[in-house]
C-alpha cells in the first residue's frame, strides 16, 4: 500500500489512480490530472520533492504577475511580486510586497501592509478580487506537492486527452468526451486529431477534425487551453476560474425609420470584468441593459467594437468559447410540461458528450440541485419529480423556476454566467435566495453578470461591482456598496443615501447624463475599473468577423434526444394533445353525416376533397405554433450546440405521428359510411402525405412569425386559398388560365388529383370484378371530368408533393439560419 499524494488516503501499489480523489498515480512518468469532483479539485502533478521526501515545508508563498510566483495572476492590477501568504503556526498572514495598487482585505477601504486573514475573508489586489480560501488552498497544495503545473512533455508517440482516467491528460469535466482528442508526434511534426468528441476540438478558435499544429498554436478543449511551446512542451491553462471579460468600445445602432437615420442603443461602452466577480447591470427603462448583455455574450454582435474573453474576440472565436458561457434569458428556457428532472436530463443529453452515462447525468443533476437548494435532505425537500408548470397549471414556485433555469446552465459548468432579470417577479424572500446562490457561485470561481431592477439593499450588497448605463452610455462602473450610492448623491447625508439601493438611479435622474459621464471619467473609479484594467493587446478579429455558429448538419443523437423530449411533452400535455386527436373523428363524422346516401350528383369527389383539405388542416394547425412558442428555448440551445436540422426534424417526426393517427381515424370513419371504391390504405397514404405538407407549411409559419397569435391568424390565410383554388369548388379544367396556373402551386390540388386517381382505379377494378356496366359514360372518369385531358402520372404527383414537403422544410431551416445573427 501507498499514500495518495493528493488526499493522503491509502491506495494499492498497483492502482493507476486514487479511488478517493481521482488523482493519477504514476511512478515513472509525470502526468497531468484534472479532477472536478469537488470545488477544491485542481490541476495536479506530483513534484518529486517536498512532503513525502522529507523536504522542509515552505512557510510562505508569493503571489504576483511574474511566472516565478507560486500563485500567478496575470492582470494589470497585479504587481510582478504583489504579496505573500505566510503560515505562522495556526495563523494565516498576508503581507503586501510594496505593490503599486496595494492589497486590501474585505473591502477596498482597508489597505494593509501585513494582516491576519481567515478562509472567510475576501482579498483585493488593486481591484482584482480573490477569496482567501483559494489562496490558502494554493499554499496547501504547493506544500503537499500537488501543484498546478504550467507545462508537460508530449509523449513520444501520442498524447491523449479525455475523461477516461487512462488518458495521458485526464480531464474529468462535463464538456470533455471520454476520448476527446490526441496529439500524434511524427519526428519534429505534431498533429492534433479530434476523436469524434461532442463539443469539439479547436485550434486557434477554429473547430478541427484533424490538423497539423505549430509552435504558439492554442488548442482549446472545453474549459482548458493548451499551447505548443518551442521546447516541445505543452503549456496549459485552466479557464474554469480564469475568465476575464472585456467590453471594448461597444456601440450598437438600429435604423430609425421615422427620422430616416440610425439610432444609437449603445454608445462606446468599455469596461473589464475580472474572474469571480459578481457584477450587476442597472439603468432606467430603455437604457440598453439587455442589449449590452447580448453584445457581451455573443447573442448580438455590436455595430462597432467587440467583446473579448481572455484577450480574444468572442465573435471570431465563439465556437471555442461557447462551453464557457452560460446565459439565462428573462423568459424561461424550460418546458412547463416536464418535471424538473426531465428538463435537466434532456438538457444534459443535448449539451454533454454523447458518451456521458445516465449514472453520471443523474449524479450531476443531484449535485447541482443540491447546490442550488432544490434538494435539501434535512428539510425533506426534493423537487426532481415535480412538474415545472405554468401560471395556469401550477407547479414549482417562481423562485424555484429561476433556479431550475440556472441549473440548466450549470450542467456544463460554464465559467461565466449572464442572467437577464433573474429576480424579476419574485418575492423579496425568493430574490434573496437567488442572490445568495449567485454570490456562492461567484465565490467558488464563476464570473456572474446580471441585469437587475429595483433590488433590495440586502440583495444589492451581495454584488461586488455594478455597471450603470443610461441612454446607452456608461455612467458608472465600480464597487456596488456604498460607493455607487454615494457617487450619484455627493451632496446628501450619507447615512440617508446608503440605506436604499434605489438612490443610485434616483441620483442619476437628478442631473443631465453628460455631467455624470464627465464626473465618472475624472473619478478614481474610472481609473481603477476601466483604464487600469484595460487590455492593451490588439486583436485581429472584431465584430465584423462572422460569428461562428453550429453547422447545419443533422446530428442523429441530438435528433433522437430532441424527438424524445418533444414526444414526452406531447404525451404529458394531455388536454391539448387530446383536442388535436379528437378533431379527426369529429370531422370524419360530419363529412359522413352530410354525404351519407346523398344524391348521385354529389359524387365522391367532394368528400374526397374534404379529406385532403382536412389532412392539410391537421398538419398546418398542429405545427404552426411549435417553434414560435419556444423561441427563447430554441435561441439558447442554438447558441450552445443545437443543429437546426436536428431541431426541425424532431418536430416533424412527432407531428407526423400525430397526423398519421388523425388521418387513419378520419379516413376509416368516412370510408365506413360513404360508398368509396378506392383502396382505403392508399387513401390513408395520400391524406397522410397531404398532412406532411401541412406540417412543413406550419413549421414555416411558426418560424417567420413573432408571436403565437400571429401564427394562428396566418393559418386561415394559407388554407383558404387551398380550398378555393384546390379544385374542389370549381374543377381545374373549368378554371381560367390564371387560376389554372396558380393551382399548380397549391399542394391541395395535387393531393386531390392523386386521391381522385385512386378512386378511379377502384371503380375500374370493381367493373372488371363484377363485369358491370358503368353507370355513366365508360370513357369519362372523375380525373378527366375534374382535371381535363392529360395523362395520369402517379410518380410525378408523388414527386411534386414530396417537393412541397422538402421545400417548406428547407425554407424553415434557411429562415432560422438567417436569424442566427440579428
Amino acid at each position: 500500500m501507498m499514500n495518495c499524494p493528493s488526499c493522503d488516503q491509502q491506495v494499492s501499489n498497483d492502482s493507476s489512480f486514487c479511488i478517493n480523489c481521482g488523482f493519477k498515480l504514476d511512478k515513472d512518468i509525470k502526468k497531468t490530472v484534472i479532477n472536478d469532483d469537488n470545488v477544491n479539485s485542481k490541476i495536479a502533478l506530483i513534484k518529486q520533492n517536498s512532503h513525502n521526501s522529507g523536504t522542509r515545508l515552505l512557510n510562505k508563498i508569493t503571489i504576483g504577475r511574474g511566472d516565478e510566483n507560486v500563485v500567478v495572476l496575470k492582470y494589470n492590477q497585479i504587481s510582478w511580486k504583489h504579496a505573500c501568504l505566510i503560515k505562522d503556526k495556526n495563523k494565516w498572514i498576508l503581507e503586501d510586497l510594496k505593490s503599486t495598487n496595494h492589497t486590501f482585505i474585505n473591502d477596498r477601504s482597508k489597505k494593509i501592509t501585513k494582516a491576519e486573514i481567515t478562509e472567510k475573508d475576501t482579498i483585493f489586489f488593486g481591484s482584482y478580487k480573490i477569496s482567501a480560501k483559494r489562496l490558502i488552498d494554493k499554499y496547501i497544495e504547493f506544500n503537499k506537492g500537488i501543484f498546478s503545473t504550467n507545462s508537460f512533455n508530449i509523449e513520444e508517440k501520442e498524447t491523449t486527452f479525455g475523461r477516461d482516467p487512462n488518458s495521458t491528460v485526464y480531464l474529468n469535466y462535463p464538456q470533455i468526451s471520454w476520448h476527446h482528442a490526441k496529439i500524434i508526434r511524427k519526428g519534429s511534426d505534431y498533429f492534433l486529431k479530434d476523436l469524434s468528441s461532442t463539443n469539439g476540438t479547436y485550434v486557434n478558435g477554429k473547430r478541427i477534425s484533424s490538423s497539423k499544429i505549430a509552435v504558439n498554436d492554442t488548442i482549446t478543449l472545453g474549459s482548458f487551453s493548451f499551447t505548443l511551446n518551442p521546447d516541445q512542451k505543452i503549456e496549459k491553462k485552466d479557464l474554469r476560474e480564469d475568465i476575464r471579460l472585456d467590453s471594448e468600445k461597444i456601440s450598437f445602432e438600429v435604423a430609425d425609420k421615422k427620422n430616416n437615420s440610425m439610432k444609437k442603443i449603445l454608445d462606446d461602452i468599455s469596461f473589464t470584468i475580472y474572474p469571480s466577480e459578481f457584477v450587476g447591470l442597472m439603468g432606467p427603462a430603455g437604457a440598453g441593459k439587455t442589449t449590452l448583455m447580448l453584445a457581451m455574450n455573443g447573442y448580438l454582435p455590436p455595430t462597432k467594437g467587440f467583446s473579448k474573453i481572455n484577450g480574444q474576440s468572442l465573435y471570431g472565436n465563439y465556437d471555442a468559447f461557447r462551453g464557457n458561457i452560460g446565459y439565462v434569458p428573462q423568459d424561461d428556457i424550460i418546458h412547463p410540461e416536464l418535471t424538473v428532472y426531465e428538463a435537466l436530463y434532456y438538457t444534459a443529453k443535448l449539451r454533454l458528450p454523447d458518451d456521458t452515462k445516465i449514472e453520471e447525468i443523474d449524479a450531476l443533476i443531484e449535485k447541482i440541485m443540491t447546490q442550488l437548494g432544490l434538494i435539501v435532505p434535512s428539510k425533506q425537500l426534493d423537487i426532481r419529480n415535480v412538474i415545472i408548470g405554468s401560471p395556469v397549471d401550477k407547479g414549482i414556485s417562481g423562485g424555484q423556476r429561476k433556479r431550475v433555469n440556472l441549473a440548466m446552465e450549470l450542467l456544463t459548468a460554464p465559467s461565466v454566467l449572464f442572467l437577464d432579470e433573474p429576480t424579476s417577479g419574485l418575492s423579496s424572500h425568493d430574490t434573496l435566495i437567488v442572490m445568495d446562490v449567485l454570490r456562492k457561485l461567484a465565490d467558488e470561481g464563476k464570473t456572474i453578470i446580471l441585469t437587475i431592477h429595483q433590488p433590495s439593499l440586502e440583495a444589492y450588497k451581495k454584488m461586488d461591482n455594478v455597471i450603470i448605463v443610461s441612454s446607452g452610455k456608461l455612467m458608472y462602473y465600480g464597487p456596488t456598496y456604498p460607493d455607487s450610492l454615494t457617487f450619484f448623491n455627493p451632496n446628501k447625508n450619507s447615512e440617508n443615501v446608503i440605506d436604499n439601493a434605489d438612490n443610485a438611479l434616483k441620483g442619476l435622474s437628478e442631473r443631465p447624463e453628460n455631467i455624470w459621464q464627465e464626473k465618472y471619467r475624472k473619478s478614481d473609479y474610472y481609473k481603477n475599473y476601466v483604464e487600469s484594467r484595460r487590455d492593451t493587446q490588439k486583436i485581429i478579429n472584431d465584430s465584423k468577423e462572422k460569428l461562428q455558429k453550429p453547422s447545419r448538419d443533422i446530428d442523429i443523437n441530438q435528433w433522437w434526444t430532441l424527438t424524445s423530449r418533444y414526444f414526452t411533452i406531447k404525451k404529458k400535455d394531455i388536454i391539448n394533445t387530446t383536442i388535436l386527436l379528437i378533431q379527426a373523428p369529429i370531422i370524419g363524422l360530419l363529412i359522413s353525416l352530410v354525404f351519407y346516401k346523398a344524391s348521385p350528383i354529389y359524387n365522391p369527389a367532394t368528400p374526397l376533397f374534404l379529406l385532403v383539405v382536412s389532412a392539410l388542416w391537421f398538419g398546418t394547425s398542429n405545427s404552426a405554433r411549435e417553434i414560435v412558442s419556444e423561441r427563447s428555448i430554441y435561441m439558447r440551445e442554438r447558441m450552445v450546440n443545437l443543429k437546426i436540422p436536428s431541431y426541425i426534424f424532431s418536430k416533424f417526426a412527432v407531428q407526423s405521428l400525430l397526423c398519421l393517427i388523425q388521418c387513419v381515424m378520419l379516413v376509416s370513419i368516412v370510408y365506413f359510411f360513404l360508398d368509396f371504391n378506392g383502396n382505403i390504405e392508399t387513401f390513408i397514404n395520400v391524406t397522410f402525405l397531404a398532412s406532411l405538407v401541412g406540417i412543413s407549411i406550419g413549421l414555416f409559419i411558426s418560424c417567420v412569425t413573432k408571436t403565437q397569435q400571429q401564427a394562428v391568424a396566418i393559418v386561415p390565410l394559407v388554407l383558404i386559398p387551398m380550398i378555393i383554388i384546390g379544385g374542389g369548388i370549381l374543377p381545374i379544367k373549368e378554371m381560367n388560365t390564371a387560376s389554372k396556373a396558380i393551382s399548380y402551386l397549391i399542394p391541395a390540388r395535387w393531393s386531390y388529383e392523386q386521391i381522385i386517381h385512386v378512386e378511379d382505379e377502384g371503380i375500374r377494378d370493381k367493373l372488371k370484378e363484377f363485369n358491370e356496366i358503368y353507370p355513366f359514360n365508360k370513357k369519362v372518369t372523375y380525373s378527366k371530368a375534374l382535371f381535363g385531358k392529360h395523362e395520369r402520372n402517379d410518380f410525378i404527383i408523388f414527386l411534386v408533393i414530396i417537393g412541397f414537403i422538402a421545400g417548406f422544410l428547407r425554407l424553415t431551416i434557411m429562415v432560422l439560419k438567417r436569424r442566427d445573427i440579428i
